[in-house]
């Protein structure tokens, strides 16, 4: 079962999903695209077609234009919350069976918040969403191809099964097959623990030089003195920072009551804003209680590690900030000085690390100290309980000379922004 479902609300969104099937048809020969209408013969009925369909599919894809939640019935009311509507059904037989279901938010299409939702399709806000813009529509369709080959099409057996507390799922890339360990799995493995939560990256152990050189463009005096740290065994990174997708899952199972506004720029894929260093333990805390396993900020040392990943220069592809590389305000991209980009938009670092530069600041464990005099040489977190917490990477609103790999900024833990955001770790923190 390889197919690819397609499911979207004729009256609105008939273009988009149009574009889509036609794009996915051309671009995965090999997986069957089911497209409604265009794929059910004459005359036969289509509800068994629906359903036969899905019986037939690994993936059903949810297109969600501007006015998909709130497209009415002849008779008066939304259609989403008629019992007996096409979409409503494809989506329930999505979520009750062993179907990836992914949202895909068409034309600046944000996520339905769960209290816009029917009880039954609750759900569906958990589901990451993939977004899909018409400026970038040929690299956000690309991205998507790229997911799609990442789904296995073997069978109902290959679907994600639920996480188990102490037996996590894990998703080894390239290969598409589910492997269920204990262990933490081998460098440059991507995996995740769950549907909802964040994909990982195994980094190697190493020695690094941290901080920055006194001839170093742009340097202050809180990046040094540089000094060798040693990580002594591999670690787990988030491949992106976290998103609104992932918080949102968070949202629905009471993890929290802080729904960070997205400042109209949507949620799915962007990364999680507006969020404090407070509210970063809050979720990395309920992540630990989901599955079992030993999820954490990563130490400023840790951070910086894997930006560089094994480079020495000012950014990880260079000394020069050049074009398009990230989202900071000088970098010449489509979001630089505007918003965040969505998570995954620009090219992954030597660790397959993506938005380590620019993007959202991210929250580390550590406290702050003015400079690295005195710091742990062995990558754990330094902490002293108090004062301000560091914040590495910089943002989209900040300029090059802030998002050098070396570039460091303080906040108070209980201080939210609209450029603050954090990663994840999974490793047992270093003693």
């Amino acid at each position: 079962m390889s197919g690819l479902f397609i499911s979207y609300r004729r009256e609105v969104d008939a273009g988009w999903a149009g574009r889509l099937a036609a794009d996915l048809k051309r671009n995965l020969p090999d997986r069957p695209v089911f497209h409604d209408i265009a794929s059910i013969e004459i005359g036969e009925d289509f509800g068994i077609a629906i359903e036969r369909a899905l019986g037939h599919c690994a993936v059903l894809l949810v297109v969600i234009g501007p006015g998909w939640l709130n497209v009415q019935h002849p008779h008066g009311g939304r259609r989403i919350d008629d019992e007996d509507d096409w979409v409503r059904l494809e989506i329930l037989a999505g979520l009750k069976g062993n179907l990836r279901v992914v949202p895909v938010l068409m034309g600046g299409a944000a996520m339905p918040r769960v209290n816009q939702l029917p009880d039954a399709l609750k759900p569906l806000v958990r589901r990451n969403a993939h977004e899909i813009t018409d400026k970038r529509w040929d690299y956000d369709v690309g991205e998507l191809v790229k997911a799609l080959g990442r789904v296995s099409s073997g069978g109902k057996g290959d679907a994600e099964p639920p996480s188990q507390v102490g037996h996590p799922t894990i998703v080894a890339a390239p290969s598409p097959h589910i492997v269920v360990t204990k262990d933490l799995p081998a460098p440059g493995t991507v995996f995740r623990h769950g549907p909802d939560f964040p994909e990982l990256v195994v980094v190697p152990a190493g020695r690094f030089l941290m901080g920055s050189p006194t001839t170093e463009k742009g340097r202050s005096d809180d990046e040094g003195p540089q000094h060798v740290v040693t990580i002594a065994r591999p670690f787990a990174v988030g491949r992106y920072p976290v998103t609104f997708a992932e918080w949102d899952a968070f949202t629905v199972t009471s993890g929290t009551y802080h729904r960070p506004p997205d400042q109209g720029w949507s949620r799915g894929r962007q990364p999680i804003i507006n969020v404090a260093w407070n509210d970063a333990q809050e979720y990395v805390t309920w992540l630990c209680e989901q599955c079992g396993q030993p999820y954490r900020l990563l130490s400023e040392a840790e951070w910086e590690y894997a930006a560089r990943a094994g480079s020495r220069t000012r950014y990880p592809w260079g000394h020069a900030w050049g074009e398009n590389n990230a989202n900071f305000s000088n970098s010449e991209s489509h979001w630089s000085g505007k918003q965040t980009s969505p998570v995954g938009s620009f090219g992954a670092n030597a660790y397959g690390l993506h938005d380590m530069i620019g993007n959202v600041w991210e929250w580390v464990q550590d406290n702050w100290h003015d400079t690295y005099l005195g710091a742990p040489a062995d990558g754990r977190a330094w902490e002293d309980g108090k004062g301000q917490r560091v914040l590495r990477g910089g943002s989209w609103f900040d300029g090059s000379i802030d998002c050098r790999v070396a570039g460091r900024h303080k906040d108070f833990p209980d201080f939210r922004n609209n450029d603050l955001g954090f990663r994840v770790c999974c490793a047992p923190s270093i003693s």
